[in-house]
């Protein structure tokens, strides 16, 4: 197996030994997007009968939902994970190791963080709530409920560990049929859809009913694999330097014609503008559908439009320290922020502060406080728990070798 390929070489020391900075910001990047979405969306409020009901803020801004094709950013991330994933494993393979070396050491990067993050919700945080929460005057399963929320991250780390476990199939798969993978991907999530429309899956309202209705409501979470395996193939693709050969030109049209398609899959087609989860509606993300495959491709298409301009800012030495810093804690953030913004809303509730409706003239007027407040609790936090981080690490050949014996 031969090196990686490195993408335009010639970008000063942005592409190093099979690294990208750009990748690299994209990785991190990407999970602080979705960190400060979540802090901006989220929110709850508490009914005259002492319920707290859990809201979003998208629900009462219509006008912002269009905003969620360049928020919604979790297609970069798993295509940052394609670049990744395709130059661990011709390391791997390099220093004489196979696919079982590959899967173990990835996964124990991904998930030594979440194994601290698990332990202190199920052994500390649900306890607590438990106790607190009716002592307070609050229903236990309401209080629970939100701190469910707290899994709620999980989900990308469940299917990104399955990413992981297919990965050195799908690099062998890329070497003999680049184009067909994708390709064979993006039909297969297509499919998907044409059940889910033909069956009534798509309405929110609608289910299946029957001795198959189990089978059929089954089929739409095959989205879940379809459609993310497909982003992080655009992220092997990108590795493989096959994105070096396109023209500005072509990278225009592409974009101009995936935001085309999705005005016109979200405005007279089936599917809703926002690419975040609202209550009532059709989910674009929970599980994926096509419309998140044509959004991989724009994002990616723009990406690599500004990657010239990106690159150039990312070679500034303060920048590129402040890139790698976050991003050796970036998975960090990720899986604490939901407990850090649950925290912010209890002390809320406890003070008796009922938190501003979404969208009020107090509620956007408070928004830098509130982000600024929730950053600093998660940095101290952060800064508590980052020593069980890992970074990734190829095994050696005698690891190896003491292995297989």
């Amino acid at each position: 197996m031969t090196a990686v390929a490195a993408p335009w070489d010639g970008v000063g020391g942005s592409v190093v030994a099979g690294r990208d900075r750009l990748v690299d910001a994209v990785r991190a990047g990407s999970l602080a997007v979705v960190v400060m979405g979540h802090w901006l969306m989220a929110s709850v409020s508490v009914s005259s009968d002492g319920r707290i009901v859990g809201e979003n803020a998208l629900t009462s801004l219509a006008a912002l939902r269009p905003a969620t094709w360049v928020l919604q950013v979790m297609p970069l991330f798993f295509m940052a994970g394609g670049f990744a994933n395709l130059t661990v494993w011709r390391r791997t393979v390099a220093a004489g190791c196979g696919p079982r070396d590959f899967v173990r050491s990835r996964l124990v990067r991904l998930w030594r963080p979440a194994a601290v993050f698990l332990g202190v919700v199920f052994l500390a945080v649900a306890p607590v709530v438990a106790v607190v929460a009716p002592a307070a005057g609050f229903p236990a399963g309401d209080a629970l409920a939100v701190a469910g929320l707290l899994v709620q991250p999980l989900w990308f780390l469940a299917v990104y560990t399955g990413i992981i476990v297919v990965a050195p199939f799908l690099a062998r798969w890329h070497a003999v049929a680049p184009r067909a993978t994708p390709a064979l991907l993006a039909a297969g999530a297509i499919a998907v859809d044409v059940v889910r429309l033909t069956s009534g899956l798509l309405d929110p309202a609608v289910g299946a009913h029957g001795p198959a209705a189990a089978v059929l409501n089954a089929v739409p979470f095959a989205n879940l694999a379809l459609v993310w395996l497909f982003a992080h193939q655009l992220g092997v693709w990108y590795a493989d330097g096959r994105f070096a050969a396109l023209s500005r030109r072509r990278l225009w049209l592409t974009l101009a014609t995936t935001v085309a398609a999705l005005v016109l899959l979200t405005g007279p087609g089936p599917y809703p503008v926002s690419m975040v989860g609202l209550p009532g509606q059709l989910s674009n993300m929970s599980p994926p559908t096509v419309c998140v495959v044509v959004l991989s491709l724009a994002q990616g298409a723009a990406l690599l439009l500004a990657r010239p301009r990106l690159l150039g800012w990312l070679d500034r030495p303060a920048v590129w320290v402040v890139v790698r810093r976050f991003g050796a804690v970036a998975m960090t953030v990720y899986l604490w922020h939901l407990l850090v913004l649950v925290a912010g809303f209890g002390v809320l509730i406890a003070v008796d502060c009922q938190p501003p409706a979404p969208g009020s003239t107090t509620w956007w007027l408070t928004r830098p406080a509130w982000l600024l407040a929730l950053t600093l609790v998660l940095l101290a936090v952060v800064t508590l728990v980052r020593r069980y981080g890992t970074r990734d690490r190829v095994p050696s050949r005698s690891a190896a070798r003491r292995e297989r014996t």
